[in-house]
């Protein structure tokens, strides 16, 4: 690697990768990976563009939740609506925003999980009280 190389590598972003976005889709809902993308954009300076990927994973969590509810929908359908919102989060909001080439460092994984679980973990607590 020449002197060059290793300056230009140094300026690339710390971001959360596409495929963590998808798995956190998976693992927690759209709502969560689109956290992780906002997380991105606003790294890059993207403010605005954060808020248009906001605007969307709230209404894409309503718009399922209503669907699911309206159609009787089993909850495992869930997951399939996780990826299609992360599939929109990655192919249309990622190459719209922060583009298809863009060179970047990944960014640790471990403190969007602890947060994640920490989260899952009230939430569940806080529903199992209730009944």
């Amino acid at each position: 690697m020449t002197a060059e190389e290793g300056n230009s590598k140094s300026h690339e972003p710390q971001l959360y990768s596409k495929s963590l976005i998808l798995i956190f889709a998976l693992l927690f809902s759209t709502i969560f990976a689109a956290v992780l993308l906002m997380s991105n954009l606003r790294t890059l300076g993207k403010k605005k563009e954060s808020g248009w990927v906001l605007l969307f994973a709230v209404v894409y969590l309503f718009t399922t939740a209503l669907l699911m509810q309206a159609l009787s929908l089993s909850p495992s359908m869930t997951a399939i609506a996780n990826v299609i919102g992360a599939a929109i989060l990655n192919e249309f909001f990622w190459n719209k925003f922060i583009g298809r080439d863009l060179q970047y460092h990944k960014k640790s994984w471990i403190k969007p999980i602890l947060i994640a679980v920490g989260i899952a973990l009230l939430l569940f607590f806080f529903l199992m009280g209730s009944m």
